[in-house]
């Protein structure tokens, strides 16, 4: 969708461009399970406020792989964030017929993209995903500026016979297979190197972390050095 769209949202393309998405989807649904309730007045408006949200991330990205036209179905890391914001925005309007539908399109999104994020996380208003499979995103606190990769897991621990998840800060990116359990505090500005596994630990902010805990390696770098590395994920 070109920016001239994009200015315009209300325009015939604009509506064609979410028509084609619903069509797109409803085969899709429609493989797996009867979706006959779903209407299509229902979901559009529910389209489009995903479809705009995954544009926002696109726009606000300096990585190579996001598409220069805006949102297409065929960018698969766009699709992937495109349908956690849909299942989110139509689970969080409770009732059963949404609880169905956002399990649907949950289940959709992890059968075509490989990635674990139930309707019921809150990410933030930036996330980028880049080739995200066999990611498992859990029910922690995550800062604005979110990045993850490949095989990255965030997910709970049981402690004093409570099950803490993670707080993250902003501007954190998560590397291929990098894990984060429990009751862990990441700073702002961190990046958890490829492979990581940090459980339970307090992590400041503006440094890479390497290792395994308790074992972790901790390198800190001032502020201006860490946003130096960001500028190369967003556009600061």
């Amino acid at each position: 969708m070109s920016e001239k769209h994009r200015r315009q949202p209300e325009s015939d393309v604009w509506v064609k461009q979410c028509l084609d998405v619903f069509r797109h989807l409803d085969r899709q649904l429609s493989s797996f399970w009867d979706t006959q309730a779903v209407r299509q007045e229902q979901m559009l408006a529910e389209i489009a406020d995903a479809v705009r949200r995954t544009e926002k991330e696109l726009e606000a990205c300096n990585q190579i792989y996001p598409n220069n036209e805006g949102f297409s179905i065929f960018n698969t890391n766009a699709y992937a964030a495109f349908l956690y914001h849909l299942s989110h925005s139509i689970g969080s309007k409770g009732g059963a017929e949404h609880t169905r539908l956002a399990d649907q399109i949950y289940y959709l999104n992890k059968i075509m993209n490989g990635v674990e994020w139930y309707w019921n996380i809150e990410l933030p208003e930036h996330f980028l995903c880049e080739h995200p499979i066999g990611s498992v995103l859990g029910k922690a606190q995550y800062g604005d500026y979110l990045c993850v990769y490949q095989g990255v897991t965030v997910g709970a621990n049981f402690r004093r016979e409570t099950c803490i998840y993670p707080v993250l800060g902003d501007f954190v990116t998560l590397y291929a297979n990098a894990t984060v359990l429990g009751e862990s505090h990441i700073g702002n500005q961190v990046v958890v190197a490829a492979n990581a596994f940090v459980m339970n630990e307090n992590i400041p902010d503006h440094c890479v972390v390497f290792g395994s805990s308790p074992n972790l390696t901790i390198r800190t770098y001032s502020e201006k050095e860490m946003q130096d590395k960001f500028m190369r994920i967003w556009k600061l």
